[in-house]
């Protein structure tokens, strides 16, 4: 029931906080128009020449040692920026809904002060995430291996089983560990996300099965819009304009079911009862 709960609860949650939803829009319209503007130009390569005797010699694939410390600087500064405010954003949406759901008010500039000092906490316990994610990706892609090598039938498709039963799994868990953070303030929100994940591990699993359907509707309703454009070669710019909204909204959807399914899993929603219903 928690999934069920949490996944018709999401679409309230990002319809009841228009601002929500708009700030996340305009954090990826930035970061998409930045990447065009700004593309980081990969050096290249260059043929230097030697000559010995009569005989011109040409290596080719040479790069500018400048060029390639230049590109790798501009790279790590844009992803930097891209990490530092979708941090920002992603702790401001998931404590307003967060307070929504528990039926408490909050203003933006309320939100903005509290989240800016969270940055760093935010940007750490989600390469946490992103660490264990590896690391619980090792057991089926293991299994994976071993069943090639020993030709073994079984243990291939246990591998390939448990590795996409892991992708829905995963995807909840990342929606829950900024929550996670939320209350408790330190990173060990990271393990703690993890640990409630496999406590309800069928909660978990519906409810990423349900994201991953969600954002594979989305995908089918963007397509007209999209797919002609790439076709004919419109501007980038036009399509990422048209693709914006519907990942806002999945991304929205994300952040807003897996607070709910937190506050659920924890009991805070059976607390504040009377707030909710």
């Amino acid at each position: 029931m928690g999934a069920l709960d949490a996944f018709s609860k999401a679409f309230s949650l990002v319809v009841e906080n228009k601002g929500v939803y708009l700030l996340i829009l305009s954090a990826l319209l930035v970061v998409s128009v930045v990447q065009l503007i700004f593309p980081v130009n990969h050096p290249s390569s260059v043929a230097r020449t030697h000559v010995l005797g009569n005989v011109i010699f040409e290596n080719y694939g040479a790069v500018s040692e400048k060029d390639f410390i230049n590109s790798l600087e501009i790279s790590f500064t844009k992803l930097l920026v891209f990490v530092i405010v979708l941090s920002f954003v992603e702790y401001t949406a998931v404590k307003a809904y967060w307070l929504s759901v528990l039926g408490e008010n909050y203003s933006p500039n309320s939100l903005f002060g509290e989240a800016l000092p969270r940055i760093p906490g935010v940007v750490l316990v989600n390469l946490l995430a992103y660490l264990v994610s590896i690391l619980l990706a090792i057991v089926p892609l293991g299994l994976i291996l071993l069943g090639a090598l020993t030709m073994s039938p079984f243990i291939l498709l246990l591998g390939v089983a448990m590795f996409f039963a892991l992708i829905p799994v995963v995807l909840t868990y990342y929606s829950l560990v900024v929550p996670a953070y939320i209350e408790t303030g330190n990173v060990g929100a990271a393990i703690e996300a993890l640990g409630l994940t496999f406590r309800h591990l069928l909660s978990a699993l519906g409810y990423g099965l349900l994201a991953v359907l969600f954002g594979f509707t989305l995908s089918l309703l963007m397509a007209p819009f999209v797919l002609p454009l790439s076709i004919s070669g419109v501007n980038p710019l036009v399509i990422m304009l048209l693709e914006a909204p519907f990942k806002a909204f999945f991304v929205a959807f994300l952040w807003a079911g897996g607070t709910f399914l937190y506050l659920e899993l924890r009991g805070f929603i059976r607390k504040g009862e009377e707030l909710l219903y």
